[in-house]
């Protein structure tokens, strides 16, 4: 069972990956939107891009709350916290 602590962690580390991806993603899409990729493959990446902004998104939210349905253990005992 997971400590308060590492749960805590993990959770940290979900939010950090989800701003970088959001922020990687928009970099992607300003980058299309602005001319590097025109035309119909231009319009396929930008679509691409917002499926897997929506797929990401997703994840993130389910692993989120994953961590909010566990219960943490106590380090000493290794019982659940109630």
């Amino acid at each position: 069972m997971a400590t308060k602590e590492e749960i805590d962690a993990a959770r940290r580390h979900i939010e950090r990956l989800r701003e970088e991806h959001a922020n990687d993603l928009i970099a992607l899409v300003r980058l299309v939107d602005d001319g590097a990729l025109k035309g119909e493959a231009g319009d396929r990446l930008t679509a691409d891009l917002r499926a897997w902004d929506r797929a990401f998104k997703d994840l993130f939210t389910r692993a989120l709350s994953l961590l909010d349905s566990l219960q943490p253990s106590d380090p000493a005992t290794g019982a659940p916290t109630r």
